[in-house]
C-alpha cells in the first residue's frame, strides 16, 4: 500500500509575493491554486520558473484550476465558451507544474440548474469530452470536485460517463452546501476519488477552520477510505494561515505520522 500523500493549497500569488523559500526549505508539498488574478497579472514565463523552482526542491505539487464565475455547463453558450477557454488555459500552465492531479468545479448553480439538471448534465457532457481530451494530450489527470450539487445524483453521470475523469471530494463542501453527510457520497463515488480536500466548518457556512474545529467526522472518512484500499492525495485547504499547522497536526495524528511543517 502508498503512503498517504498530503499537500497544502497555496494561491499561485501568495507563493510568489512570500511562501516560496518556506516551501521550498520544509519541501512541503503544495496544491498550487490558479485564480483568476494569478491567470491575468502573471506571464507564461513566471509560472515556468516557479515550478522549475518547486521541482528543483524537491516539491511535488498539484494544481487547482481557476473557478470564480466559470460554468463549463452553463445553459449560456458564450459563457460556457468563456469558462473552457479559460479552463484550457489553466490547463496548459498547470502542466508546468507535473501535477498529481488538476480540480477543477463543475460550476452548478442551484439557483439556475436544479430545475434544468438534465439539460446541465448535457452541456457538462460535452464540456468534459473537451477539456479530457486536452488533459490527455497534456499529460494531465482531471478531478471534478462538489461544491454546490445538492447530491451526489448530479455527479454520478458524469463519472459514469467519462473514462479517466477523477473526483475530488470534498466534505466540507457537502456539509455546508449540499446539507449532506460524507456516508451520501462516499459510498457511491469511492471508485472515481483521486483527492479530498480537507477543512472544517459547522455545516452552516463553507468557513475553512482548521481541521478538528468543526464537525466533520475526518476520522470516519478516512476509516472508510481505508478500508477500500485507496490513498488519495489529501490537501489541507486553509483559509487562514493559523489555521495550517494546527491542520496537519491533526492529520498527522490520524494517519499516525508526524506533521511536516
Amino acid at each position: 500500500m502508498k503512503e498517504w500523500r498530503v499537500f497544502v493549497s497555496v494561491p499561485f500569488d501568495l507563493l510568489v509575493r512570500k511562501y516560496l523559500p518556506l516551501i521550498k526549505e520544509r519541501k512541503l508539498d503544495v496544491e498550487v491554486s490558479l485564480d483568476r488574478e494569478a491567470l491575468d497579472h502573471y506571464r507564461f514565463e513566471d509560472f515556468q520558473r516557479v515550478a522549475r523552482e518547486l521541482r528543483e526542491a524537491g516539491v511535488r505539487c498539484n494544481v487547482h484550476a481557476p473557478f470564480c464565475d466559470l460554468s463549463p455547463g452553463a445553459l449560456d453558450s458564450l459563457i460556457r465558451e468563456a469558462s473552457l477557454r479559460r479552463l484550457r488555459e489553466a490547463l496548459r500552465i498547470a502542466m508546468l507544474f507535473e501535477p498529481e492531479t488538476v480540480v477543477f468545479h463543475s460550476g452548478y448553480h442551484p439557483g439556475y440548474h436544479r430545475e434544468q439538471v438534465t439539460r446541465w448534465q448535457e452541456r457538462m457532457h460535452e464540456a468534459l469530452e473537451r477539456l479530457l481530451s486536452e488533459a490527455r494530450d497534456l499529460g494531465l489527470t482531471l478531478a471534478l470536485e462538489n461544491v454546490f450539487e445538492p447530491s451526489v445524483e448530479v455527479l454520478r453521470p458524469l463519472f459514469e460517463a467519462h473514462p479517466g475523469l477523477t473526483w475530488c471530494f470534498d466534505p466540507g463542501h457537502a456539509q455546508a452546501f449540499a446539507r449532506s453527510r460524507w456516508e451520501e457520497w462516499l459510498p457511491v463515488l469511492y471508485p472515481y476519488l483521486s483527492e479530498i480536500h480537507l477543512h472544517d466548518n459547522h455545516g452552516q457556512w463553507d468557513d475553512h477552520l482548521a481541521l478538528g474545529e468543526g464537525t466533520i467526522p475526518f476520522p470516519q472518512i478516512l476509516s472508510f477510505v481505508k478500508e477500500k484500499g485507496l490513498r488519495p492525495l489529501l490537501t489541507i485547504e486553509a483559509h487562514a494561515e493559523e489555521a495550517v499547522v494546527p491542520s496537519l497536526a491533526y492529520l498527522g495524528s490520524l494517519l499516525g505520522r508526524a506533521p511536516a511543517v
